[in-house]
């Protein structure tokens, strides 16, 4: 015996009523506030506990700098704009020792990409500002963070230029060092990764011919500093006009926040992202 068949007209009104659902869902996902930021967390007494960094995708695109806690004190929040700029992911680390909280990342300047950084002191976000005071016309890119046998940033990017190479700065005395290049002019260098062996910097990036592994020496190279701008002169410690606490933990390893390296890479017409 067979089964009865549907009726054009019931099967007509389940299509309607399942469209209808996944246009409800559709309108949810769409509207659903989003889930993002980068903010600092502190005790009771206003005491740098820890940095934040809450994503989200939405559309495609992972999202890092909005604000989703509800009557937080804009002074703990970082860049909550960056989302809508087009701003890179954060990366972000603390010194050891005072755990001084730093974040980088690539940001949006209206023309192209500059490597911005930000430093929780005095109660508030230090920044944004751009690490190098002078503008260059190409895109500054996945920014690694670390800290040298002092205690001091250091950092690593690549430069997508006609021949893409790797660039790193280090911040002394208040100031980041110019831009230094330090891979092969002809060889395109991208995507690096940073870490801190004695004096030396051990910078690995992506090339055509694959890994590469550079150790700098960090103090025979060549440092001229530039200045850069609003964080002139040195920061002072995260809580320095609060009693002084330093918690149980000792030096972290910088930590990239999920779904590196950048996702801004995925641009349309570069050859530069593959």
């Amino acid at each position: 015996m067979k089964s009865a068949q549907p009726t054009p007209k019931a099967f007509q009104n389940w299509r309607r009523g399942f469209f209808a659902a996944v246009a409800v869902l559709f309108a949810s996902w769409a509207f659903a506030p989003v889930k993002a930021e980068v903010s600092v967390v502190t005790d009771p007494q206003g005491r740098y506990v820890r940095t934040l960094v809450a994503t989200d995708a939405k559309g495609g695109r992972r999202l890092y700098w909005s604000a989703i806690r509800k009557g937080l004190d804009s002074r703990f929040l970082l860049n909550p704009s960056g989302d809508r700029m087009g701003d890179g992911a954060p990366v972000t680390g603390e010194q050891p020792g005072s755990r001084q909280p730093w974040v980088v990342w690539s940001a949006a300047d209206g023309s192209d990409r500059e490597i911005a950084f930000a430093t929780w002191s005095d109660g508030r976000w230090q920044g944004p500002a751009l690490l190098e005071r002078s503008d260059n016309a190409y895109d500054d890119l996945n920014p690694r963070l670390a800290f040298d046998s002092k205690g001091q940033p250091v950092v690593a990017w690549w430069r997508n230029e006609a021949i893409p190479r790797i660039y790193l700065s280090t911040y002394r005395q208040g100031v980041w060092s110019s831009p230094l290049p330090i891979s092969d002019a002809s060889v395109p260098s991208r995507f690096p990764s940073l870490r801190i062996q004695g004096n030396l910097a051990v910078v690995t990036f992506s090339t055509p011919q694959g890994q590469t592994v550079l150790f700098q020496d960090l103090l025979s190279a060549p440092v001229h500093m530039d200045g850069n701008g609003p964080l002139d002169g040195p920061v002072p410690p995260p809580d320095s006009q609060l009693d002084p606490w330093r918690g149980g933990a000792g030096p972290q390893t910088p930590t990239c926040a999920p779904q590196c390296p950048d996702p801004l890479l995925q641009k349309p017409k570069s050859t530069d992202q593959q």
